[in-house]
């Protein structure tokens, strides 16, 4: 009986460092500035997407970042901007 006790004890800490090794608790989505990709808000939706994939536009000296055709089109369209 004790044997058995022992080994129960054994393999559940060895089921513990298994887990631990292999998943840790702690893991957490890394963030842009990890990575190393900036972010930029879309004035149109309010959504934030790498300034790499972006559509870009410079306007009265500011630069504004977008995420999709669409988002540009409706900027452009409610703000009587030339169209490109």
């Amino acid at each position: 009986m004790a044997r058995l006790i022992w080994v129960l004890i054994l393999m559940g800490i060895v089921y513990w460092v298994v887990k631990r090794a292999f998943f840790p608790k702690n893991r957490r989505p890394a963030r842009p500035e990890e990575i190393g990709e900036e972010m930029a808000q879309d004035p149109v939706c309010g959504c934030y997407i790498p300034k790499s994939q972006a559509l870009t536009l410079s306007h009265r000296d500011q630069k504004l970042y977008f995420c999709s055709q669409a988002c540009f089109q409706k900027y452009q369209s409610s703000n009587a901007l030339p169209k490109n």
